[in-house]
């Protein structure tokens, strides 16, 4: 029969094993369950900046610059027209449209309609499932009510005034309330492997954090709509 203490060697053994198995695993776990939070956010936060960019490019369409605010943009929506061609007839190869429309081969008339139905058309065009909310457009998702920052301006290029837009969501704003995340909260034994997360992946030691990076679509100083995520 096993001693009373050959026993408790054993079961202390044992949860040695089982606390160093989770520290191990808690190790190489981290930086995955970081990577995948902010992945998920992120693509958030790039959908919205995608619909501002289908926004803006409906706006300066009509006004002829981009809008400087999120005001602005939420006027033109509830109040804003919007000038389109309405194209009939196709133009044969042999002529020009402007002798097309000249013979009455084709016709081009132009309606004024709403801008929302434009700008819900071109947000379509990136998905078509989206359902546009014009009063949370411009907050940054997990901010917790924050917006995102925007702002338009002029430059030269080659004598000729450009206009260009920026709009960038910190990280600081997407990545709020990392620890109280669903996906560390309600995972087993998730206090134990994912507490601290936010200090250790974005907390002033962490040694990678150039690798997470405000999310920004546009420039200030090139004539650029792209994002830095694309």
């Amino acid at each position: 029969m096993k001693s009373t203490k050959h026993v408790i060697l054993q079961v202390c053994l044992i949860l040695v094993i089982i606390f160093l198995s989770l520290m191990i695993f808690r190790v190489i776990m981290r930086p995955e369950k970081f990577k995948n939070i902010q992945e998920i956010r992120k693509a958030e936060v790039v959908i919205k900046l995608k619909n501002i960019r289908a926004f803006q490019n409906v706006y300066k369409s009509e006004k002829g610059s981009y809008a400087n605010t999120f005001e602005q943009l939420r006027d033109f929506w509830y109040n804003g027209k919007k000038t389109i061609v309405v194209k009939e007839g196709n133009v044969p190869d042999t002529l020009t449209e402007a002798e097309a429309l000249k013979l009455k081969i084709i016709r081009r008339d132009t309606m004024i309609v709403d801008a929302r139905e434009e700008i819900i058309k071109e947000i379509r065009n990136i998905d078509s499932l989206q359902v546009f909310d014009i009063n949370r457009f411009d907050i940054v998702p997990y901010s917790q009510g924050e917006r995102f920052q925007m702002s338009a301006d002029t430059i030269v290029r080659a004598n000729i005034p450009v206009y260009v837009y920026e709009v960038i969501a910190y990280k600081r704003q997407y990545l709020k309330g990392l620890d109280d995340d669903p996906r560390v909260k309600n995972v087993f034994l998730g206090s134990v492997l994912y507490n601290g997360l936010r200090e250790q992946f974005l907390g002033p030691n962490y040694d990678y954090r150039d690798n997470v990076t405000d999310i920004i679509l546009g420039s200030l100083t090139e004539p650029s709509t792209d994002g830095n995520w694309e």
